[in-house]
C-alpha cells in the first residue's frame, strides 16, 4: 500500500495589509468603480471585482529570473519550470559572525547537505534557516539584517548543477549591500556590476524567497512542485508544494 507524506505548502501568502520585507506596505484591494456600479457586494455591487496592488518581492513567497538584476526581457512564465522534480530540503543555523552579520558559509551549506544525504541528482534546493525563530510567518524583515549567503554559495550551487533554490529568507542576499547582489550573480552567472547576460548566464534557473517551511517537514530528500503564477515579471508569486511517498508491504 501507498501512502503519502504531505504534501506540505511552503509558501507565505499575500495578505492584504501584511508586511513582510523592503519596506513596502502590505497588498492593497480596491474595488473597480465604472461610473455608478462597484465591484463589491458589500458596498451593493452585484459582484467582487477587485484590483489587486502587491509587490511579488516584498509581500510573500516568490520565484525570480535573471530579470531581477538584468536589463532585457526575462519574465519568470517563460521560465521552462519541471512539472516535478527532485529536490534536497536542508537546514542552516546562522551565526552572528564579526563585521559581516549572519553569514551562511559555502561550509554551512555543504555540510547540511552531506547531513541530509546528498544532493543525489536533485535539481532544486530548498534552504531553511529560520527553524528557531517563532512565528517567522508573520515577521517584517525590514530593517531586520536578516541572513544571508555568502557569493560563493550560488557559485557552488551552480557548479552542482542546483537550478532552482528555495529559500525561507527574504533574500540569498544581505538587506544592505551596495546593490552588490552578490550570491543572485554568482548562482545566476552574472559579473559584478554587469547588466546583461553573457553566454555562460544561466538564463533557465530560478531563484525563490519568502518561504515557510513548517518544522514538520523535515530534512531530506522530496518532490517538489513549484506553482508559479503566470506572470509576464521578473517575479511572480509562488506555492512550492513538497510531498513523499512511502511504500508499505
Amino acid at each position: 500500500m501507498n501512502e503519502m507524506e504531505g504534501p506540505f505548502d511552503l509558501s507565505l501568502a499575500i495578505e492584504i495589509g501584511k508586511k513582510r520585507a523592503w519596506y513596502v506596505d502590505g497588498m492593497v484591494r480596491r474595488p473597480v468603480r465604472l461610473g455608478d456600479w462597484v465591484g463589491s457586494v458589500a458596498d451593493g455591487g452585484d459582484v467582487n471585482f477587485f484590483t489587486l496592488e502587491f509587490n511579488p518581492h516584498a509581500h510573500g513567497s516568490h520565484t525570480e529570473t535573471v530579470g531581477h538584476i538584468c536589463r532585457g526581457h526575462y519574465p519568470v512564465n517563460q521560465i521552462a519550470i519541471p512539472w516535478m522534480q527532485e529536490s534536497l530540503i536542508i537546514t542552516v543555523h546562522p551565526s552572528v559572525k564579526q563585521d559581516v552579520g549572519r553569514c551562511i558559509s559555502w561550509k554551512d551549506v555543504e555540510a547540511s547537505i552531506e547531513a541530509s544525504g546528498g544532493l543525489q541528482g536533485a535539481t532544486a534546493l530548498i534552504v531553511r534557516c529560520f527553524e528557531r525563530i517563532p512565528n517567522v510567518a508573520d515577521m517584517d524583515h525590514s530593517n531586520s539584517d536578516a541572513p544571508y549567503f555568502h557569493f560563493e554559495v550560488g557559485s557552488k550551487l551552480a557548479e552542482l548543477g542546483i537550478e532552482h533554490w528555495l529559500v525561507d529568507l527574504p533574500s540569498v542576499d544581505r538587506e544592505e549591500d551596495g546593490g552588490a547582489l552578490a550570491c543572485h550573480r554568482s548562482f545566476w552567472k552574472v559579473g559584478p556590476k554587469e547588466s546583461k547576460p553573457n553566454p555562460d548566464t544561466r538564463i533557465h534557473a530560478t531563484i525563490s524567497e519568502l518561504l515557510h517551511i513548517p518544522s514538520e517537514v523535515v530534512d531530506g530528500r522530496w518532490h517538489l512542485q513549484m506553482n508559479v503564477s503566470a506572470m509576464e515579471n521578473d517575479a511572480a508569486p509562488c506555492r512550492p508544494v513538497v510531498f513523499r511517498k512511502f511504500t508499505e508491504v
